[in-house]
């Protein structure tokens, strides 16, 4: 929230939602019967509860310059509130008593909740006269006026402070939390929005594709992808993408995308971990606010929820110092020697696993390495025969097969050629 003003960049008027806000006004003004009014800095209004001014404020509003001074006078009492954090009681232009509390967002005094333009004793014919004085300037009706003073509310002192405590707890109350509170309902209406114009729109350019299934599949790929490669804006697009496609798959219902987004963070936290992310730290992520997605009970919420917690994966994924080409290599390599027994590994299985293209995976790792992927797949291998020969009565054809050759003979030349023996002078020797 950047402030309460009436500014174009007042972020009440961008959210659009006053409901919350105004509930407080009005919920206010029930118990204590006092009017209250949110305002800006300068002291001009923004929101008011239902109980209106007094007919009394509302005549000195009348003219241009009563409200000017009933401007000054709420700005000054905000300055002073905001001096000392605290409820600041004060006498405006005309003579009422009324208080302000300041509100204060990220250090920053954006507004004032104003409350009172009450009497403390029954006005008598000096007060009567003490108006008549203050207010002389604003040509407004003195019988009136005169008649709107007698109506003005009396109230004790022991009123007023609990009135200024409880409005000082509104308004932090709003400071810490209804700001957050309106900020979310602002989102889930996007959400809204955007849900309906995305299915609207895929309706009218319709295509036949493959299963719904495949697609999610690929995009999550494509997301882990941009991971690894860092690229954030690109992997909240492709998030968007993944959460539109829960939507349409499920038809809207939504434990089935309540199911589906558990799987996704599941997928995520695994992720994680295979990035070096410990363990802790991504089930924290991954069971972030769950009670959140638990109790979640429309669609909105529930996207919501899945395009929160995606964010903090693609932050804490992408925050790291490392490389991310180096990152990728480390997983290469990781997989290569949990897989180097498997005959089928091959540079397209390895850049799978990595979710990148096969030609980038095998361009950095030769420009970081120095030499080539598969390169690497036979010295772990061959690494792996050694400790075999060396250890076991496993024969050359027995240890070719285990370390993921199916041809001997092309075994033995990969053998000889970096370790300076045949695999079964090695044996021999060992």
């Amino acid at each position: 929230m950047s402030a309460i003003h009436s500014k174009k960049d007042n972020y009440l008027e961008q959210l659009n939602d006053m409901q919350l806000l105004q509930r407080l006004l009005d919920s206010f003004s029930t118990i204590t019967r006092m009017y209250v009014a949110v305002t800006d800095v300068k002291g001009s209004n923004i929101l008011s509860s239902n109980k209106g001014d007094t007919d009394f404020c509302q005549l000195i509003k009348s003219t241009p310059k009563g409200l000017e001074c009933c401007h000054g006078s709420y700005a000054r009492a905000g300055k002073e509130a905001e001096k000392w954090n605290e409820p600041y009681f004060f006498k405006c232009h005309a003579g009422l008593i009324a208080w302000v509390c300041p509100i204060v967002l990220n250090g920053r005094h954006e507004g004032n909740f104003i409350c009172g333009q009450v009497l403390m004793w029954q006005p008598d014919k000096y007060f009567i006269k003490e108006i008549m004085d203050k207010t002389y300037k604003l040509d407004i009706d003195k019988s009136a006026l005169e008649k709107a003073a007698k109506k003005l509310e009396v109230v004790s002192a022991e009123q007023m402070q609990a009135a200024a405590d409880l409005l000082y707890v509104v308004a932090n109350y709003f400071a810490q939390s209804g700001t957050s509170t309106l900020d979310y309902q602002h989102k889930l209406r996007m959400i809204s929005s955007w849900l309906w114009n995305e299915n609207y729109n895929e309706k009218e350019h319709l295509q036949i594709h493959r299963s719904e299934e495949q697609d999610i599949l690929e995009l999550e790929n494509e997301l882990l992808r941009e991971i690894r490669l860092s690229n954030q804006e690109k992997a909240r697009e492709l998030l968007k993408k993944i959460a539109f496609k829960f939507f349409t798959h499920s038809k809207g219902k939504i434990e089935i995308i309540k199911g589906m987004c558990i799987e996704f963070i599941s997928l995520l936290t695994r992720f994680a971990t295979e990035c070096g992310t410990k363990f802790e730290e991504s089930i924290r992520y991954s069971f972030k606010n769950l009670n959140e997605l638990e109790e979640a009970d429309t669609v909105e919420k529930v996207i919501l929820w899945l395009l929160t917690t995606g964010d903090s994966y693609i932050d804490l994924l992408t925050a790291k110092d490392t490389d991310p080409q180096e990152s990728i290599i480390n997983h290469a390599i990781s997989f290569i020697k949990d897989n180097y027994s498997s005959p089928d590994l091959s540079l397209e299985m390895i850049a799978s696993h990595c979710h990148i293209s096969p030609s980038y995976l095998s361009r950095i790792f030769k420009k970081k390495m120095g030499f080539s992927l598969t390169e690497q797949v036979n010295r772990t291998r061959i690494e792996e025969a050694k400790r075999l020969l060396q250890m076991s009565d496993a024969t050359v054809n027995e240890t070719a097969a285990k370390v993921g050759f199916t041809d001997r003979s092309y075994f033995c030349k990969v053998f000889k050629k970096q370790v300076g023996l045949s695999p079964s002078d090695y044996k021999n020797r060992f």
